[in-house]
């Protein structure tokens, strides 16, 4: 008997049996549920689903019974009150992005995630065009990136803030299998990842595209990087005395390597002298430009939020839509297309594939994922040191020179008083008092990311039906220690040259950053030629005429660059062959 769930409610029971996809609807009757199912021949595992929502807790072994009946009580069928994701419906969302729920259009092209690689994609293909619906499974949290917003300040202390709210909406939606070391987060809101990111976007040398099909490397190398630079307001220090001591001073100290303004995306300048700066770049600045736009005629993309995609729909080898549910209207709703794009990033990307259940001919979905290793350390520089300065910050970006770097697979960053280019001081008096804190030294540090293959161990395994996050086991890729050693004399040179001193409570020896904890974890839907990837050069899975990926996912390396332009780029080049075939 059930006192809970009246006959107002939908509940279904779904099975292992079903790979967890197939509804048996059940009626109420005399005050409970029943459900009727065909004799299995044996025990099953199932779980009840109430509008869309699965119970929580164990799945539940139904052992037939002489008499055919097994009962359970509302103690025993529990269902999460509220969804994991954060939702919200407020006004501005309401006004910029009302959902469309007709399930009967079809869409020239439907993108699941809204981050760096699907949003700007659905702009680029709604440009030309066509007709885009974008599912978001999170909410319109920000409509712009939060380096444009204010944010806590840690007076007197180094703090990179420039994404300093992405603690406080992150979720992680996976857990760890026994001595797995992943320990990144997600983002669920409209623009993704894009709205925390740090804004740094180095292009890959050519021994980091060396495993990368050949088209997509020539693209980048040619054009690929220069478009993605443009889309993204690719901006340097323009002309600042600080930034070009600084290089003069590294390239004393490190004559073997090359010492570059490092590349960042911030709309520094619009096209006349009179516009207003628009500051850190996001696909949610993007998404919701292109909806409060009123050019007559102008195509806009449909974005849907608080959908979360739990598979992609098929007719044979052609993808026709997504099943998806609305955590707003609690309830599972389909939309169809002629062409689906996954886009949801390198976790949830490939949890969607597994519970779609795709051909993968090289049975590689979900293997490899791989985050490159980063180590670090923070320092200081005291006040009057010939290399630092009151009030201004340098960032180079530094590679080393030798014509074969693969011997040298890693990139460095030097970023000198982080606390002004990462952060804003709004308020005169918080900057009076940061500087007073820290005594007007100069805080900095010193960062190495590395090139690494995937490590083919690495998994992303489903833990159950689509309520449950996935399951990841994740193994850094081990760094030789010839390279350690040369990377220590690196940094010892550094800052040994600098004058370097380690803050209050910290050392000056090198760190090693979480797996994912900046989210550049990639691999699980790796690119490449069949029988060794999951998707072709053009994105396209290999079993399917019309499903492409689009995120970090489809990296078959993990470079030392930062991954952010490389995808760009990548949705770039899909936009234009989706377009132009």
């Amino acid at each position: 008997m059930t006192e809970v769930h009246p006959p107002d409610e939908s509940v279904v029971l779904r099975t292992a049996d079903d790979g967890w996809a197939v509804d048996h609807p059940g009626v109420f009757v005399d005050g409970a549920w029943t459900f009727v199912l065909e004799d299995r021949g044996g025990p099953f595992v199932c779980k009840f689903v109430l509008d869309g929502i699965w119970m929580t807790g164990d799945d539940l072994v139904v052992q037939p019974m002489p008499g055919g009946r097994f009962d359970f009580a509302d103690d025993v069928v529990v269902f999460a009150p509220v969804p994991a994701v954060l939702t919200e419906n407020g006004r501005v969302q309401q006004l910029l992005f009302p959902p469309a729920y007709d399930e009967d259009h079809v869409y020239d092209v439907i993108v699941v995630g809204s981050g760096m690689g699907g949003g700007l994609l659905a702009d680029q293909l709604s440009d030309a065009g066509a007709d885009v619906l974008v599912v978001e499974a999170g909410s319109l949290l920000f409509p712009t990136h939060v380096a444009n917003l204010p944010r806590r300040l840690r007076i007197g202390q180094f703090d990179k803030n420039v994404w300093g709210l992405f603690g406080d909406f992150s979720f992680a939606n996976y857990v760890n299998a026994p001595g797995s070391f992943f320990g990144g987060a997600q983002a669920f809101n409209l623009g993704g990842r894009s709205v925390f990111w740090g804004g740094l976007i180095p292009r890959m040398g050519a021994w980091e595209l060396i495993g990368w099909p050949a088209p997509v490397a020539e693209y980048l190398s040619t054009t690929g990087y220069r478009l993605a630079e443009d889309a993204l307001n690719r901006n340097g220090p323009l002309g600042s005395p600080f930034q070009e001591q600084t290089k003069r001073r590294l390239s004393e100290l490190l004559p073997e390597f090359d010492h570059l303004d490092a590349p960042v995306a911030v709309q520094y300048q619009g096209y006349t002298p009179l516009s207003v700066p628009g500051g850190m770049f996001s696909t949610a600045d993007l998404l919701s430009e292109d909806r409060l736009a009123v050019d007559a005629g102008a195509r806009r993309p449909t974005v849907n939020l608080n959908h979360a995609v739990q598979r992609v729909l098929f007719d044979g080898a052609r993808a026709t839509g997504v099943e998806c549910y609305d955590l707003l209207g609690r309830r599972q709703r389909s939309y169809r297309a002629n062409t689906v794009v996954l886009s949801a990033g390198t976790i949830e990307s490939a949890k969607i594939a597994l519970q779609s259940g795709l051909v993968d001919p090289a049975g590689l979905i979900g293997r490899g994922i791989t985050d490159h290793p980063i180590m670090f350390t923070h320092f200081s520089l005291p006040a009057g040191s010939a290399s630092a300065a009151t009030q201004s910050s340098a960032k180079v970006w530094s590679r080393h020179r030798a014509t074969s770097t693969v011997d040298h697979p890693y990139n460095v960053v030097v970023e000198l008083g982080a606390d002004f280019n990462q952060g804003r001081y709004i308020d005169p008096d918080n900057l009076r008092r940061h500087r007073e804190a820290k005594g007007d030294a100069t805080l900095g540090e010193i960062v190495f990311l590395f090139n690494a293959p995937l490590v083919e161990t690495n998994l992303v395994q489903l833990d159950g039906p689509p309520d449950r996050p996935v399951r990841v086991d994740v193994q850094p890729w081990p760094l030789p220690a010839a390279l350690l050693d040369e990377v220590r004399d690196v940094a010892g040179t550094v800052l040994a040259g600098l004058g370097a001193e380690p803050l209050a409570g910290e050392t000056l020896d090198l760190a090693t950053a979480k797996l994912g904890g900046v989210a550049h974890e990639v691999g699980t839907l790796r690119m490449g030629e069949p029988g060794t990837s999951v998707v072709d050069a053009n994105l396209r899975f290999h079993a399917y005429e019309n499903l492409f990926a689009c995120d970090n996912s489809v990296f078959p390396t993990s470079p030392a660059a930062n991954p952010t332009l490389t995808l760009a780029a990548l949705s770039l080049r899909l936009a234009r062959y989706l377009t132009n075939g």
